[in-house]
């Protein structure tokens, strides 16, 4: 696929790093990347060497985007709404009929609002044409830029809470930054880079890169006044600052403070390890507010990385860590705290060792560009699925007429047989995920509509995105889904937005059976789930069993795609939840053990490829993830 990623600024911008490092492993992946930028195309070079072709502006509007294979883009990426990007898409979109998706990484309305010192709601009360002449290019618009979302095949976010900014309908996805490992890793102070600066011997360092402006005024005030109050103590700390000033944290009234500010102004990307290699301690100040909840700060990838003890507010990035062994987590990030707490980790070396240590162990496990850049592609992949349906509602229809007679055995496995005819009648289902679930999502709808007449009430227990739940009550079911989402095992967390995209389905916090609410049915006609059942604590899988036979109406039809690892790491443990569950279903174990002998000679048997486990692996190493022979085992149940 050729997608032309167009950004607001040049490549001495933090998005413009973002987007640098997804190209380039999504041209890896074969996928055709142009990034437009309004100008300064050079500087590219700053971050290393591209894979993909670099524009500006002018050159997309003259048809000027040389993809390797001469051809136009089949989707337009605009990194924010902003109105310089927005206009610039919707010029793209014209031209070569091309979809577009929308990312976002900030709180869009405060900005606009801050910049212009005033609110957004008195923004969105102004007329169009007087808005027209305060909305430059840097900004949202607030007559244009919920349009220009909705109009979207898909928004990505970078921090899950800007999800609430995606209208209901359009597909969302989380793709959070990450770092270069070769560039920012753990490394020694570079002594002669300490005397440039001037920092003596005895000065302790806090490296701060980035830029004071509006909406981080009074956080970055903090952390000036944190500084004073350490030196204040006794504690010679310096605060090395890399960036711009376009507002002053300091003013008259604190100037004394800069004795303890070393000012090196804005530097390459390049040469920011060098710098933060020089910390005894990384701090990002701030506290949960309309700012910071809506937001990930770039550096903060680059912070853990460096394996040094890092200080945080327990927002954005803060919600994922845990406190004391990854990172400290501020509560209210004023000065004082921040004081406090860098202090202790300056006082107790070992202290200052674990949190390097928890630090760098953090980064390896959740941020990972190649594991970014295959979300993104899959993304990708998920919309442009939904956009080729040439007739959604004739589609769906066709295909519940076509398996309205799917019959499936009591215990079964995912074959490439089923996979294949998933792909050529359920492509929304069958191309979703690049992973076992592609398979186990579109059976389930086959064994759901087979079993069950449209019409009958359904639940789902532990749905994820229900994308199956969904596609069910389109076709004319009743559909609740029971699930924590609270981000275990890799799931969603962003309720309100499960609940926009998907407003056909009743979605419902909670665990089966006690998440059950009183206005749901006693009794269903079917109850299924989809690689669920393997992540119950042992003791509890026949106690569940009994709930859904309790739940079931007479005829209802238990429904359940299991993954399992068949050879491997795990193995023991997978068979004996297995056998619970065919004993819990009141099926014997000699039945299951038929089906999986029968499976080790068949050569149509749907294996988890080794792509998909590599993107299951993430950032976590071979040795201690390797690969295993994971199969989908199906279990029907048809109550008397």
């Amino acid at each position: 696929m050729n997608v032309l990623f167009v950004n607001y600024h040049h490549f001495a911008s933090n998005s413009a790093i973002h987007i640098f490092n997804l190209a380039n492993r999504l041209v890896a992946r074969g996928h055709g990347s142009v990034v437009a930028v309004p100008d300064g195309v050079e500087t590219v070079a700053t971050l290393g060497t591209p894979r993909f072709k670099a524009v500006t502006y002018e050159d997309v509007r003259v048809g000027r985007v040389p993809f390797d294979d001469g051809g136009q883009p089949a989707l337009v990426h605009a990194w924010t709404p902003r109105e310089g990007v927005r206009r610039l898409t919707e010029e793209a979109v014209r031209r070569w009929r091309s979809p577009y998706c929308v990312h976002l990484e900030d709180n869009e309305e405060l900005i606009a609002a801050e910049q212009l010192g005033t609110s957004w709601p008195a923004l969105a009360a102004m007329s169009t044409a007087d808005l027209d002449r305060v909305i430059g290019p840097g900004l949202s618009h607030p007559h244009r830029y919920r349009a220009f979302l909705a109009g979207a095949a898909g928004v990505t976010v970078i921090i899950d809470r800007l999800l609430e900014f995606v209208p209901p309908g359009v597909p969302g996805e989380v793709i959070w930054p990450s770092f270069d490992d070769e560039l920012f890793k753990p490394m020694r102070p570079d002594r002669e880079l300490r005397r440039r600066l001037g920092l003596a011997d005895a000065d302790r360092v806090i490296v701060y890169p980035g830029n004071v402006h509006a909406a981080n005024l009074d956080e970055m005030r903090s952390l000036y006044l944190a500084v004073a109050i350490l030196n204040r103590r006794g504690t010679r700390v310096k605060l090395v600052r890399i960036g711009e000033d376009f507002a002053d944290p300091l003013g008259a009234e604190l100037a004394d403070l800069r004795a303890h500010i070393v000012t090196a102004g804005r530097k390459p990307h390049l040469d920011i390890p060098r710098y933060l290699a020089l910390a005894d301690v990384l701090v990002q100040p701030g506290r949960s507010d309309a700012f910071n909840d809506f937001r990930f700060p770039s550096k903060l990838p680059e912070f853990f990385a460096m394996g040094r003890p890092v200080v945080l507010p327990g927002t954005n990035v803060g919600r994922f860590v845990t406190d004391g062994e990854e990172a400290v987590v501020l509560k209210d990030g004023t000065a004082m705290e921040i004081a406090d707490a860098v202090g202790r980790i300056l006082a107790d070396p070992d202290t200052a060792e674990r949190l390097g240590r928890g630090a760098r162990a953090f980064a390896e496990r959740a941020l990972s560009w190649e594991k970014s850049a295959d979300m993104l592609r899959r993304f990708w992949e998920r919309v442009a699925s939904r956009l080729t349906r040439a007739d959604d509602e004739a589609t769906l229809a066709a295909a519940v007429r076509h398996y309205a007679q799917f019959v499936v055995p009591p215990i079964g496995y995912a074959t490439v047989r089923d996979f294949c005819d998933s792909f050529d009648h359920l492509p929304v289902l069958a191309r979703a995920n690049n992973d076992m679930k592609d398979v186990q999502r579109a059976w389930t709808f086959k064994a759901v509509v087979g079993a069950v007449k449209p019409g009958g009430a359904l639940l789902e227990i532990g749905a994820g995105t229900p994308l199956v739940a969904d596609l069910l009550a389109r076709a004319g079911y009743r559909v609740w889904v029971l699930d924590p989402y609270d981000g275990r095992d890799r799931g969603p967390s962003a309720l309100p937005f499960i609940r926009a995209q998907f407003p056909r389905v009743r979605i419902v916090r909670g665990l089966f059976p006690d998440g059950l609410t009183p206005d749901m049915p006693d009794r269903f006609d079917g109850i299924y789930s989809i690689s669920v059942l393997e992540h119950l604590p042992a003791d509890t899988i026949e106690p569940v069993f009994r709930a859904m036979d309790r739940h079931l109406a007479a005829g209802g039809a238990s429904v359940h795609a299991v993954d399992h690892v068949h050879l491997g790491a795990g193995d023991a443990d997978h068979l004996d939840r297995l056998k619970r569950m065919v004993r819990a279903m009141g099926y014997a174990e000699a039945a299951l053990e038929a089906v999986l002998a029968r499976l080790a000679d068949d050569v149509d048997a749907y294996f988890l490829s080794a792509e998909a486990h590599n993107a299951w692996r993430g950032t976590t190493d071979y040795d201690s993830f390797p690969m295993r022979r994971c199969i989908s085992v199906q279990l029907f149940k048809r109550m008397a």
